[in-house]
C-alpha cells in the first residue's frame, strides 16, 4: 500500500464535553470510522492524550476550570501536529475566530450542530492531518535525499581529485622518462655518429684492428637505442591496454633452458656461471612462449648485468599448489632495502649499477611485472646488499582453452 494513502482504521479522534450525552452521541457517530476516545475534562483530556496517538481532537469551548481554546493553547507545543476542532455556542464565536487566526483551532462547530456538517468537518480535518504528516515525511525523503546526495557529490569530488592527482603524477612521471629516454637515445646515437665519421672520413688513416673495434661500438650503441625504442613502445602499449597474448600449451622447462642456453655466452663474457636447477623434466603450462621469454630474458639478462665476475647465477624451477615457480638467485650487489619498492614501477631506477658498464632502460621490470599478472601471476624480489637479490615468478599451471 502507498505510503501516502490515509489508514482510516488508525485514526483516533479524542471529544472532550463535561456534558457525558455529547460525547456519548458523537462517539455513537464516529466509531465505525475512527478509534473513538472520550474525557469530560481537559485534565481527563490531557491523560488520554498521554497515552495515546490522537490525529484529531474535537473540544467544548466552555468547560469547568478550563476553556477550550484554552486547553489547545497549552498542548500546541507538546502536540503540534493534532487538528483542534472546538464545538461552542454563538456568544463564543469571536474568541473562536480569534484562536483559528491565531493557529491554535482548526474548524469550529456551533451548538446545536448538524450530523452531516459535523462529519465533513472532522473528515477535512483528519485529511488535513495526512497532508501535513505526508508533507513532513517528504521533506524528510528530501532531506535524506539531499544529504545523500551531498555524500555523494562530496566522494565523487574527492574521488576525482585523487584521480586528477594521480593523473598529474602519471604526466610528470612520463615526462620525466620521456627526457630520460631522448637523453639516453642522443648518447649512443651521437657516439655511433662520431665513430661512422670517424671511418668515412680517416678510413685509410685509422689502423686496421681500429675499423672492427669502433664497427662493434656503433652495433652496441645501435642495438642499446633498437632496445630502448622497443621497452618503450612495449610499456606505451600496455598502458594503451594493447596488450595480446598468443597463449600455447607448451613445454615450460625446455623453454627455461633455451634461454638460459642463449645467455651462458653473456654470463661466459663476465666469467659468471649460469645453470638450471630443478627436478623436472617436462612440465606443460598455458602461456605465451614469446612473452615468458621476454621475462626470462629480463631477468637473466639483469642477473649478469649486475653481478659481478666470477659468481653464480641460478634459475630454479619448482612446481607447488598447481604453480610453476621460478627464482632467479644472483651473488650480485643487492639493492638497498628502501629501494626495492620501487623496482617494478615504471619510470623509476635504483642506485645500483651495472657491474659491465651495461646500460639499463629502467623499464625492463615493468613489462616484466605486466607479462606475469597478464598471465594471471605474480612476481616479487627479495633482496641484501652485498649478498644479491632472488626474483621469483610464479604461473598458474592450467589448460589452455
Amino acid at each position: 500500500m502507498d505510503l501516502l494513502e490515509p489508514q482510516k482504521q488508525d485514526y483516533s479522534l479524542l471529544i472532550i464535553d463535561d456534558e457525558l450525552e455529547i460525547t456519548k452521541s458523537i462517539a455513537r457517530q464516529f466509531r465505525k470510522k475512527y478509534k473513538v476516545f472520550s474525557a469530560t475534562s481537559a485534565k481527563e483530556g490531557l491523560e488520554i492524550m498521554e497515552k495515546e496517538h490522537i490525529q484529531v481532537i474535537l473540544s467544548d469551548q466552555r468547560m469547568p476550570g478550563m476553556t477550550g481554546v484554552d486547553f489547545f493553547s497549552m498542548i500546541k507545543d507538546k502536540y503540534p501536529d493534532a487538528l483542534k476542532l472546538l464545538l461552542t455556542g454563538y456568544t463564543d464565536i469571536e474568541a473562536v475566530i480569534g484562536a483559528i487566526n491565531e493557529g491554535q483551532v482548526f474548524r469550529y462547530v456551533t451548538k446545536p450542530w448538524i450530523p452531516e456538517e459535523l462529519e465533513t468537518i472532522v473528515r477535512e480535518a483528519f485529511e488535513k492531518y495526512e497532508l501535513i504528516t505526508n508533507n513532513q515525511r517528504l521533506m524528510l525523503r528530501l532531506q535524506d535525499a539531499n544529504q545523500t546526495l551531498e555524500i555523494k557529490v562530496k566522494e565523487r569530488t574527492s574521488e576525482l581529485e585523487k584521480l586528477n592527482s594521480r593523473l598529474s603524477e602519471l604526466n610528470q612521471e612520463k615526462n620525466r622518462y620521456i627526457g630520460m629516454v631522448a637523453h639516453d637515445l642522443r648518447n649512443p646515437i651521437g657516439t655511433a655518429e662520431v665513430f661512422s665519421e670517424l671511418l668515412l672520413e680517416n678510413y685509410s688513416d685509422i689502423p686496421e684492428d681500429k675499423h672492427l673495434e669502433y664497427i662493434g661500438l656503433i652495433k652496441k650503441n645501435c642495438s642499446f637505442s633498437l632496445d630502448l625504442i622497443h621497452e618503450f613502445l612495449d610499456i606505451s602499449k600496455i598502458e594503451a591496454g594493447i596488450f595480446d597474448l598468443n597463449l600455447e600449451s607448451t613445454d615450460y622447462i625446455s623453454i627455461v633452458k633455451e634461454n638460459v642456453k642463449q645467455n651462458n655466452l653473456l654470463a661466459n663474457s663476465k666469467s659468471q656461471v649460469l645453470k638450471v636447477r630443478t627436478s623436472l623434466t617436462e612440465k606443460k603450462l598455458c602461456f605465451d612462449p614469446n612473452k615468458i621469454s621476454q621475462v626470462l630474458n629480463n631477468l637473466i639478462g639483469n642477473a649478469i648485468k649486475y653481478s659481478f665476475p666470477y659468481t653464480k647465477i641460478i634459475v630454479d624451477m619448482s612446481f607447488e599448489n598447481n604453480e610453476m615457480i621460478t627464482k632467479i638467485i644472483d651473488e650480485g650487489q643487492g639493492i638497498p632495502p628502501a629501494e626495492l619498492e620501487k623496482v617494478f614501477h615504471p619510470y623509476q631506477t635504483t642506485s645500483v649499477k651495472s657491474t659491465g658498464n651495461e646500460k639499463s632502460t629502467g623499464l625492463g621490470l615493468v613489462i616484466v611485472k605486466k607479462i606475469i599478472e597478464s598471465h594471471h601471476g605474480s612476481i616479487s624480489v627479495e633482496s641484501e646488499v652485498g649478498k644479491g637479490s632472488v626474483f621469483t615468478f610464479r604461473l598458474p599451471v592450467v589448460a589452455c582453452k
